[in-house]
């Protein structure tokens, strides 16, 4: 089962998605329904989709396919709230009836004009930081947008080629049915559906027998009626399953002895714990003209977040370098001293989680790179291309 999904967000049944700025098309893929006679694989399709699609199990394709309409989903959220941000940039005004007094297009436009007039020196520089800036997040957001929406509209070309499959969907509220497709006439484009990817390919007698009372009987002709009771249900959202395994585990909880329950405390603590005994981490220096610094790291997240704080502050030097004026020169000293604090720092946990888990320094820093790259990449990804690992030899065990 995969996560919660929307049809207007995966645009299925030709919904051109949220944003009039993106014209939805065909996707300019080509998928050989014969690969099977010849065997060959397609590396520029996995290379572009991750995965061979002309191949892949229905079951395996669909959780690539609900994984894309979740990027899609972030990807679309994402860009809303940057427009909405370039819109208050340039002044538009937002009624809580009508929305934006402009649409996005015409804020674009006009963004786009006021940076070019402020750059030829037409308009006040003030004008054109305060534009600038939400202008590139918009456009950064639209690359990520596009390159999501593509990755969709590529696999739902790929499964009309390859003949479709049986599907179930989910819909994700109390007493939701299971349909079909995304496009039942009962449903709303806005409705949530849990994509029960483990169904993929299935007959429709062995998803109508495991959806019980469930089965939309306008997608599924062949499904009884009943109830709870007569037709029980085998399909669950991702809440429902979530509240049974909270369920589960207080019942479990509740039959523990005093002394087990004060063990699996102190158990779950050490496993959260970032050193191998449970001692936390502490931090402090004194920085001359920057002050004392002092940071306590209890836990393998806390670890994370300093590691990236740490790579934040270097993103920040590199950003402004050059453009510091004279009188903020000491100003970007202290920034210097605490980002050269925090780089100290990422050693001494690197070799700590790595003594905890048995593994080495490099291999916990290369982890952490990796986490702190997709978290870049996920929240700031105008600052992605700026995060640059340390080298390695600063974490090499001695």
């Amino acid at each position: 089962m995969d996560g919660i999904v929307r049809k207007r967000d995966t645009g299925e049944a030709g919904n051109g998605g949220e944003f009039g700025t993106v014209a939805r098309r065909d996707a300019d893929i080509e998928v050989d329904p014969r690969a099977d006679e010849h065997g060959d694989v397609d590396a520029g399709l996995v290379e572009l989709f991750g995965f061979d699609v002309r191949r892949a199990d229905p079951v395996e394709f669909d959780e690539h396919a609900a994984a894309a309409g979740k990027m899609l989903a972030k990807a679309q959220s994402r860009l809303r709230g940057r427009l909405d941000a370039l819109h208050r940039s340039v002044g538009d005004q937002r009624s809580p009836r009508t929305g934006w007094g402009r649409t996005d297009e015409q804020v674009l436009t006009a963004a786009r004009e006021w940076v070019t007039l402020a750059d030829g020196d037409a308009a006040s520089q003030q004008t054109g930081e305060r534009i600038r800036g939400p202008l590139r997040d918009v456009e950064t957001a639209q690359t990520v947008h596009d390159q999501a929406r593509e990755q969709v509209d590529g696999l739902d070309e790929a499964f009309r080629i390859r003949g479709g499959w049986n599907r179930a969907f989910l819909v994700a509220n109390t007493n939701g049915h299971v349909h079909s497709s995304m496009g039942c006439s009962t449903c709303r484009p806005t409705t949530q559906y849990a994509w029960l990817t483990d169904y993929s390919g299935a007959d429709e007698d062995a998803i109508v027998a495991a959806a019980g009372h469930r089965a939309c009987t306008t997608c599924y002709p062949s499904a009884p009626v009943g109830d709870a009771a007569s037709l029980p249900t085998r399909m669950f959202t991702p809440d429902e399953l979530a509240a049974q395994r909270e369920r589960e585990e207080r019942a479990a909880w509740a039959a523990l002895s005093p002394a087990e329950k004060r063990a699996r405390k102190r158990a779950e603590k050490l496993a959260k714990a970032v050193s191998k005994t449970g001692k936390p981490l502490r931090f402090e220096e004194d920085l001359g003209d920057a002050g004392k610094v002092r940071e306590v790291i209890s836990t393998e997240r806390d670890a994370e977040l300093a590691w990236e704080r740490g790579h934040g502050d270097a993103i920040n030097l590199r950003r402004t370098s050059g453009e510091t004026l004279p009188e903020f020169a000491d100003y970007r000293r202290d920034q210097e001293a605490r980002a050269a604090w925090r780089a100290r720092m990422r050693p001494v946990i690197a070799r700590t989680l790595a003594e905890k888990h048995g593994t080495t320094a490099i291999e916990q820093k290369r982890r952490l790179d990796e986490l702190t790259s997709a978290y870049y990449a996920e929240k700031h990804p105008q600052l992605a291309e700026q995060f640059v690992p340390d080298d390695d030899e600063a974490y090499l065990e001695r």
